[in-house]
Protein backbone atom coordinates (compact mmCIF):
# COMPACT_ATOMS: atom_id res chain seq x y z
CA UNK A 1 0.00 0.00 0.00
CA UNK A 2 1.04 3.62 -0.76
CA UNK A 3 0.02 7.20 0.57
CA UNK A 4 -2.58 9.20 -1.21
CA UNK A 5 -1.74 12.57 -1.73
CA UNK A 6 -5.01 14.16 -1.30
CA UNK A 7 -5.83 15.06 1.87
CA UNK A 8 -9.19 15.96 3.65
CA UNK A 9 -10.65 18.20 6.38
CA UNK A 10 -11.94 16.63 9.68
CA UNK A 11 -15.76 18.00 8.50
CA UNK A 12 -15.23 15.67 5.07
CA UNK A 13 -13.99 12.58 7.24
CA UNK A 14 -16.69 13.08 10.12
CA UNK A 15 -19.73 12.92 6.86
CA UNK A 16 -17.90 10.33 5.33
CA UNK A 17 -18.21 7.94 8.43
CA UNK A 18 -21.95 9.68 9.20
CA UNK A 19 -20.51 10.73 12.67
CA UNK A 20 -20.46 14.17 14.88
CA UNK A 21 -17.62 16.36 15.33
CA UNK A 22 -17.00 18.03 18.22
CA UNK A 23 -13.68 20.61 17.18
CA UNK A 24 -12.29 22.38 14.34
CA UNK A 25 -14.15 21.60 10.86
CA UNK A 26 -11.59 22.70 9.10
CA UNK A 27 -8.52 20.49 10.48
CA UNK A 28 -6.76 19.35 7.42
CA UNK A 29 -6.32 15.41 7.66
CA UNK A 30 -3.71 14.16 5.35
CA UNK A 31 -3.13 10.35 6.47
CA UNK A 32 -2.75 7.92 9.38
CA UNK A 33 -1.32 6.95 12.69
CA UNK A 34 -1.31 4.72 15.81
CA UNK A 35 -2.16 6.48 18.93
CA UNK A 36 1.38 6.43 20.43
CA UNK A 37 2.76 7.92 17.32
CA UNK A 38 0.78 10.57 17.16
CA UNK A 39 1.44 13.51 14.78
CA UNK A 40 -0.34 17.34 13.94
CA UNK A 41 -2.68 16.52 10.42
CA UNK A 42 -3.01 12.65 10.90
CA UNK A 43 -6.04 10.41 12.29
CA UNK A 44 -5.47 7.60 15.16
CA UNK A 45 -8.35 6.15 17.33
CA UNK A 46 -8.97 5.64 21.17
CA UNK A 47 -10.89 2.57 22.25
CA UNK A 48 -11.50 0.21 25.32
CA UNK A 49 -10.07 2.14 27.94
CA UNK A 50 -11.72 3.55 30.67
CA UNK A 51 -12.97 7.01 29.97
CA UNK A 52 -10.16 8.03 32.40
CA UNK A 53 -7.58 6.64 30.51
CA UNK A 54 -8.86 7.79 27.55
CA UNK A 55 -8.56 11.70 28.98
CA UNK A 56 -4.93 10.82 30.15
CA UNK A 57 -4.03 10.09 26.41
CA UNK A 58 -6.28 12.93 24.46
CA UNK A 59 -5.05 15.94 26.54
CA UNK A 60 -1.15 14.84 25.44
CA UNK A 61 -2.44 14.77 21.54
CA UNK A 62 -1.42 17.63 19.16
CA UNK A 63 -3.80 19.18 16.62
CA UNK A 64 -5.62 15.77 15.01
CA UNK A 65 -8.14 14.11 14.20
CA UNK A 66 -9.41 10.98 16.81
CA UNK A 67 -11.99 8.98 16.53
CA UNK A 68 -13.43 8.16 20.01
CA UNK A 69 -16.29 6.05 20.78
CA UNK A 70 -19.17 8.01 22.54
CA UNK A 71 -18.79 5.54 26.15
CA UNK A 72 -15.09 7.71 26.19
CA UNK A 73 -16.33 11.07 25.36
CA UNK A 74 -15.42 13.67 27.64
CA UNK A 75 -17.58 16.76 29.32
CA UNK A 76 -18.05 19.54 26.79
CA UNK A 77 -15.95 21.68 28.78
CA UNK A 78 -13.32 19.35 28.69
CA UNK A 79 -13.55 18.59 24.86
CA UNK A 80 -12.83 22.60 24.29
CA UNK A 81 -9.53 22.06 26.06
CA UNK A 82 -8.60 20.04 23.67
CA UNK A 83 -6.12 20.32 20.91
CA UNK A 84 -7.10 17.37 18.99
CA UNK A 85 -10.68 17.47 17.79
CA UNK A 86 -12.78 14.14 18.15
CA UNK A 87 -14.92 12.20 16.14
CA UNK A 88 -17.68 9.96 17.65
CA UNK A 89 -18.49 6.49 16.33
CA UNK A 90 -19.71 2.73 17.68
CA UNK A 91 -16.44 1.04 16.83
CA UNK A 92 -13.83 3.57 16.73
CA UNK A 93 -11.55 0.84 15.51
CA UNK A 94 -13.79 -0.82 12.99
CA UNK A 95 -14.06 3.51 11.53
CA UNK A 96 -10.25 3.41 11.25
CA UNK A 97 -10.16 0.82 9.14
CA UNK A 98 -12.85 1.91 7.13
CA UNK A 99 -10.58 5.19 6.47
CA UNK A 100 -7.43 2.83 5.09
CA UNK A 101 -8.83 3.17 1.93
CA UNK A 102 -9.04 6.88 1.89
CA UNK A 103 -5.68 7.09 2.67
CA UNK A 104 -3.81 4.52 1.08
CA UNK A 105 -4.04 2.67 -2.32
CA UNK A 106 -3.06 -0.92 -4.00
CA UNK A 107 0.52 -0.24 -5.75
CA UNK A 108 -0.72 -0.90 -9.22
CA UNK A 109 0.17 -3.94 -10.83
CA UNK A 110 0.49 -5.26 -14.22
CA UNK A 111 -1.86 -7.50 -15.86
CA UNK A 112 1.09 -9.01 -17.78
CA UNK A 113 3.40 -12.03 -17.30
CA UNK A 114 6.92 -11.77 -17.11
CA UNK A 115 9.21 -12.52 -19.51
CA UNK A 116 11.21 -14.76 -17.52
CA UNK A 117 8.83 -16.74 -16.10
CA UNK A 118 8.18 -20.47 -17.02
CA UNK A 119 4.83 -21.45 -18.35
CA UNK A 120 3.91 -25.23 -18.79
CA UNK A 121 2.24 -25.10 -22.57
CA UNK A 122 -0.73 -26.86 -20.85
CA UNK A 123 -1.32 -24.66 -18.05
CA UNK A 124 -4.30 -22.80 -18.05
CA UNK A 125 -4.36 -18.51 -17.47
CA UNK A 126 -6.47 -16.14 -17.32
CA UNK A 127 -6.45 -13.21 -19.95
CA UNK A 128 -5.45 -10.67 -16.78
CA UNK A 129 -3.19 -12.72 -14.53
CA UNK A 130 -0.06 -10.96 -13.62
CA UNK A 131 2.99 -13.35 -12.71
CA UNK A 132 6.46 -12.40 -11.79
CA UNK A 133 9.30 -12.84 -12.74
CA UNK A 134 11.00 -16.17 -12.20
CA UNK A 135 7.95 -18.00 -11.23
CA UNK A 136 7.29 -21.54 -12.21
CA UNK A 137 3.89 -22.74 -13.39
CA UNK A 138 3.85 -26.65 -13.78
CA UNK A 139 1.42 -29.06 -16.38
CA UNK A 140 -1.80 -28.60 -16.17
CA UNK A 141 -1.93 -25.49 -13.86
CA UNK A 142 -4.93 -23.19 -13.70
CA UNK A 143 -4.92 -19.61 -12.31
CA UNK A 144 -8.60 -17.82 -12.30
CA UNK A 145 -9.34 -13.99 -13.72
CA UNK A 146 -7.58 -11.50 -11.47
CA UNK A 147 -5.15 -13.60 -9.43
CA UNK A 148 -1.77 -11.44 -9.20
CA UNK A 149 1.50 -14.38 -8.26
CA UNK A 150 4.63 -11.87 -7.15
CA UNK A 151 7.77 -12.81 -7.95
CA UNK A 152 10.01 -16.14 -7.83
CA UNK A 153 6.69 -18.43 -7.04
CA UNK A 154 6.52 -22.06 -7.74
CA UNK A 155 3.16 -23.21 -8.93
CA UNK A 156 3.30 -26.99 -9.34
CA UNK A 157 1.74 -29.47 -11.52
CA UNK A 158 -2.58 -29.69 -11.70
CA UNK A 159 -2.58 -27.58 -9.13
CA UNK A 160 -5.87 -25.00 -9.26
CA UNK A 161 -6.16 -21.57 -7.79
CA UNK A 162 -9.14 -19.53 -7.99
CA UNK A 163 -9.56 -15.97 -8.91
CA UNK A 164 -9.02 -12.61 -7.52
CA UNK A 165 -6.07 -14.23 -5.18
CA UNK A 166 -2.54 -13.19 -4.55
CA UNK A 167 0.66 -14.98 -3.74
CA UNK A 168 3.63 -12.89 -2.58
CA UNK A 169 6.89 -14.20 -3.90
CA UNK A 170 8.41 -17.27 -2.45
CA UNK A 171 4.98 -19.35 -2.09
CA UNK A 172 4.68 -23.05 -3.57
CA UNK A 173 1.83 -24.69 -3.78
CA UNK A 174 2.19 -28.23 -4.71
CA UNK A 175 0.97 -30.75 -7.04
CA UNK A 176 -2.76 -31.06 -7.32
CA UNK A 177 -3.26 -28.67 -4.50
CA UNK A 178 -6.39 -26.52 -5.41
CA UNK A 179 -6.69 -23.06 -3.94
CA UNK A 180 -10.32 -21.28 -3.83
CA UNK A 181 -11.16 -17.59 -4.63
CA UNK A 182 -9.64 -14.30 -2.89
CA UNK A 183 -7.28 -15.83 -1.13
CA UNK A 184 -4.08 -14.42 0.23
CA UNK A 185 -1.09 -16.54 0.61
CA UNK A 186 2.35 -14.42 1.60
CA UNK A 187 6.23 -15.13 1.47
CA UNK A 188 7.89 -18.52 1.68
CA UNK A 189 4.83 -20.64 2.40
CA UNK A 190 3.90 -24.13 1.43
CA UNK A 191 0.98 -25.53 0.27
CA UNK A 192 1.03 -29.42 0.10
CA UNK A 193 4.46 -30.30 1.15
CA UNK A 194 4.46 -33.94 2.22
CA UNK A 195 2.82 -34.70 5.79
CA UNK A 196 5.32 -36.31 8.80
CA UNK A 197 4.61 -39.82 7.88
CA UNK A 198 6.75 -42.46 9.07
CA UNK A 199 6.83 -45.97 10.01
CA UNK A 200 9.34 -48.21 12.15
CA UNK A 201 10.76 -50.55 9.76
CA UNK A 202 13.57 -53.02 10.91
CA UNK A 203 14.73 -53.04 7.07
CA UNK A 204 15.63 -49.38 6.94
CA UNK A 205 14.62 -47.93 10.58
CA UNK A 206 12.52 -45.44 9.50
CA UNK A 207 9.88 -46.01 6.46
CA UNK A 208 8.46 -43.30 4.70
CA UNK A 209 4.85 -43.00 4.03
CA UNK A 210 4.15 -42.11 1.05
CA UNK A 211 1.80 -38.58 0.79
CA UNK A 212 -0.58 -38.78 -1.88
CA UNK A 213 -3.69 -36.63 -0.97
CA UNK A 214 -3.72 -32.77 -1.33
CA UNK A 215 -4.67 -29.22 -0.03
CA UNK A 216 -7.70 -27.79 -0.31
CA UNK A 217 -7.89 -24.26 0.69
CA UNK A 218 -11.31 -22.25 0.82
CA UNK A 219 -12.41 -19.27 0.02
CA UNK A 220 -11.06 -15.76 1.51
CA UNK A 221 -8.43 -17.61 3.24
CA UNK A 222 -5.66 -15.96 4.35
CA UNK A 223 -2.51 -17.84 5.27
CA UNK A 224 0.91 -15.66 6.55
CA UNK A 225 4.37 -16.09 6.01
CA UNK A 226 6.49 -18.62 6.21
CA UNK A 227 3.72 -21.04 7.22
CA UNK A 228 3.15 -25.01 6.20
CA UNK A 229 0.28 -26.63 5.23
CA UNK A 230 0.87 -30.50 4.98
CA UNK A 231 -0.77 -32.68 2.17
CA UNK A 232 -3.04 -35.37 3.38
CA UNK A 233 -1.55 -38.99 3.29
CA UNK A 234 -5.23 -40.08 2.01
CA UNK A 235 -7.80 -37.44 0.68
CA UNK A 236 -7.55 -34.22 1.73
CA UNK A 237 -6.16 -31.58 4.38
CA UNK A 238 -9.19 -28.73 4.13
CA UNK A 239 -8.55 -25.17 5.07
CA UNK A 240 -12.38 -23.71 5.77
CA UNK A 241 -13.76 -20.59 4.06
CA UNK A 242 -13.07 -17.24 6.04
CA UNK A 243 -10.08 -18.97 7.94
CA UNK A 244 -7.13 -16.50 8.70
CA UNK A 245 -3.86 -18.17 9.17
CA UNK A 246 -1.21 -15.92 10.67
CA UNK A 247 3.03 -16.40 9.98
CA UNK A 248 5.42 -19.46 11.00
CA UNK A 249 1.88 -22.24 11.46
CA UNK A 250 1.89 -25.31 11.00
CA UNK A 251 -0.63 -27.32 9.66
CA UNK A 252 -0.26 -31.43 9.48
CA UNK A 253 -1.62 -33.63 7.14
CA UNK A 254 -5.47 -34.75 7.00
CA UNK A 255 -5.92 -31.65 9.31
CA UNK A 256 -9.76 -29.98 8.25
CA UNK A 257 -10.04 -27.15 9.76
CA UNK A 258 -13.90 -24.79 10.00
CA UNK A 259 -15.06 -21.52 8.79
CA UNK A 260 -13.93 -18.21 9.51
CA UNK A 261 -10.89 -19.77 12.25
CA UNK A 262 -8.27 -17.73 13.79
CA UNK A 263 -4.94 -19.31 13.91
CA UNK A 264 -2.25 -17.73 15.38
CA UNK A 265 1.43 -17.12 15.14
CA UNK A 266 3.44 -20.37 15.53
CA UNK A 267 0.73 -22.73 16.42
CA UNK A 268 1.45 -26.18 15.94
CA UNK A 269 -1.65 -28.31 14.66
CA UNK A 270 -0.76 -32.05 14.53
CA UNK A 271 -2.16 -34.30 12.24
CA UNK A 272 -6.15 -35.61 11.38
CA UNK A 273 -6.72 -32.79 14.07
CA UNK A 274 -10.54 -31.43 13.07
CA UNK A 275 -11.56 -28.34 14.04
CA UNK A 276 -15.13 -26.66 14.10
CA UNK A 277 -16.07 -23.35 12.83
CA UNK A 278 -15.24 -20.14 14.06
CA UNK A 279 -11.99 -21.79 16.29
CA UNK A 280 -9.17 -19.42 17.74
CA UNK A 281 -5.91 -20.75 18.54
CA UNK A 282 -4.03 -18.13 20.30
CA UNK A 283 -0.14 -17.91 19.54
CA UNK A 284 2.05 -21.14 20.17
CA UNK A 285 -0.61 -23.32 20.94
CA UNK A 286 0.17 -26.86 20.02
CA UNK A 287 -2.80 -29.30 19.35
CA UNK A 288 -1.99 -33.18 19.09
CA UNK A 289 -2.80 -35.53 16.44
CA UNK A 290 -6.74 -36.90 16.12
CA UNK A 291 -7.85 -34.39 18.25
CA UNK A 292 -11.35 -32.50 17.34
CA UNK A 293 -12.29 -29.14 18.46
CA UNK A 294 -15.89 -28.39 18.97
CA UNK A 295 -17.25 -24.55 16.71
CA UNK A 296 -16.55 -21.59 19.40
CA UNK A 297 -13.77 -22.70 21.10
CA UNK A 298 -11.11 -19.82 22.04
CA UNK A 299 -7.67 -21.38 23.04
CA UNK A 300 -5.36 -18.98 25.21
CA UNK A 301 -1.83 -18.82 23.93
CA UNK A 302 1.12 -21.44 24.74
CA UNK A 303 -1.97 -23.82 25.64
CA UNK A 304 -1.78 -27.24 24.70
CA UNK A 305 -4.62 -29.37 23.50
CA UNK A 306 -4.14 -33.01 24.38
CA UNK A 307 -7.83 -34.11 24.30
CA UNK A 308 -11.18 -33.57 22.26
CA UNK A 309 -13.06 -30.17 23.29
CA UNK A 310 -16.73 -30.55 22.84
CA UNK A 311 -18.20 -27.40 24.74
CA UNK A 312 -17.48 -24.12 23.19
CA UNK A 313 -16.04 -21.84 25.39
CA UNK A 314 -12.25 -20.05 26.30
CA UNK A 315 -9.61 -22.65 27.46
CA UNK A 316 -6.23 -22.26 28.65
CA UNK A 317 -3.02 -24.06 30.01
CA UNK A 318 -1.13 -27.49 29.22
CA UNK A 319 -2.82 -29.50 28.76
CA UNK A 320 -6.03 -26.81 27.88
CA UNK A 321 -9.15 -26.72 30.78
CA UNK A 322 -11.61 -24.21 30.72
CA UNK A 323 -10.37 -20.79 31.36
CA UNK A 324 -11.91 -20.17 34.69
CA UNK A 325 -10.52 -23.49 36.13
CA UNK A 326 -7.00 -22.72 34.87
CA UNK A 327 -7.06 -19.45 36.63
CA UNK A 328 -8.09 -21.48 40.01
CA UNK A 329 -5.23 -23.87 39.12
CA UNK A 330 -2.76 -21.24 39.32
CA UNK A 331 -4.20 -19.73 42.27
CA UNK A 332 -3.90 -22.45 44.04
CA UNK A 333 -0.31 -23.62 43.18
CA UNK A 334 0.46 -20.13 44.00
CA UNK A 335 -0.70 -20.60 47.55
CA UNK A 336 0.94 -23.93 47.67
CA UNK A 337 3.84 -22.69 47.34
CA UNK A 338 3.77 -19.65 49.47
CA UNK A 339 2.76 -22.03 52.19
CA UNK A 340 5.36 -22.52 54.90
CA UNK A 341 6.96 -26.05 54.63
CA UNK A 342 8.99 -28.25 56.90
CA UNK A 343 11.13 -29.68 54.39
CA UNK A 344 14.63 -27.72 53.29
CA UNK A 345 15.63 -27.55 50.21
CA UNK A 346 18.40 -30.24 50.71
CA UNK A 347 15.10 -32.45 51.36
CA UNK A 348 14.07 -32.30 47.83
Amino acid sequence: MQPKKSSLSSEQIAKQLNATLHGNPDLTIKGMCPLNRAEPGLVTFIRGRSPSLAWRSLIKLPEMLVLVEKSLLPEPEAIRSLKCSLIVVPNAQKAFVDLIGTFYQPEPIKREIHPSAIIDPSASIASDVAIGAFCVVGPGAQIGPGTIVHNSVTICRDVSIGRDCEIFSGVAIREGCILGNECIVHNNSVIGADGFGYLPDPSVGIRKVPQVGIVIVGDRVEIGANSNIDRAAVGSTVIGPGTKIDNQVQVGHNVVIGANCLICAQVGIAGSVTLGDGVVLGGGTGVADHVTVASGVRVGGHSGITSDITDPGDYMGMPAVKAGLYRRQVAHVKKLASRPSASTEDDI
